[in-house]
């Protein structure tokens, strides 16, 4: 189904779902041990060597952060019921919860620092399930897997002289920028901040939990 229209507000709202990730990932890589939070393809691989070269202890870690990743997205499909985009639902649910989560991240962290990583991977699980599609794109705004595989086909149609949708490209470059700026910024902030870099995420996620109940309120009264 082609996208009809692309609101400005829903731009903006995936550019900074990725920008948190962005943030929320490098955090996780400079903090514990190198560890990803927002996505869990190397995870897996590395829990595949974990279990070959028998590490019981990193078996364990891993196979606990992945399954919070899942508990997270379990969360946000027990609210929502769905994940196509669909003005109305209560996002500001999830979101509250993934500040809330990243929030008792930051709490655990100078006491048990790689325990508390499991915090943010629940946070990445809820926000990456939260909105799995808007009028027929994938959308998936805490690893950039997807994203480069359809930017790279819009190319490639592109090339034999096909049509390509211009909002679909729009909206995974604006997630790859984001999820890029988030990194930097991320990377930028915590030689000063160390630990308290976790509280920007957290406020962030916040405030597009308020800010998207605002809109729901004033659709509501529609």
């Amino acid at each position: 189904m082609p996208l009809q229209h692309l609101p400005f507000w829903i731009q903006l709202g995936a550019f900074l779902l990725a920008v948190n990730a962005g943030i929320i990932n490098v955090l996780g890589l400079i903090t514990v041990l190198h560890q990803s939070v927002s996505h869990m393809t190397g995870n897996v691989s590395m829990l595949a060597m974990a279990l070959v070269q028998w590490h019981p202890e990193q078996v364990l870690y891993l196979v606990l952060i992945t399954v919070c990743y899942v508990i997270g997205s379990m969360y946000s499909g027990l609210i929502l019921g769905n994940s196509n985009f669909q003005l109305g639902r209560r996002y500001g649910y999830p979101l509250s919860l993934v500040a809330l989560f990243i929030l008792l991240c930051w709490i655990l962290l100078p006491f048990y620092p790689r325990y508390a990583l499991l915090w943010a991977s629940v946070a990445m699980g809820v926000q990456n399930a939260m909105v799995s599609h808007y009028k027929g794109t994938i959308i998936r705004t805490t690893h950039l897997s997807g994203v480069l595989t359809d930017l790279g086909l819009a190319l490639g149609y592109r090339l034999r002289g096909l049509e390509v949708e211009s909002r679909r490209t729009v909206l995974h470059l604006l997630i790859l920028i984001g999820f890029l700026i988030g990194g930097v910024l991320a990377s930028w902030i915590y030689p000063s901040l160390k630990l308290n870099a976790f509280l920007i995420p957290a406020v962030l996620s916040l405030t597009l939990s308020l800010t998207y109940w605002i809109i729901y309120l004033r659709y509501r009264r529609l």
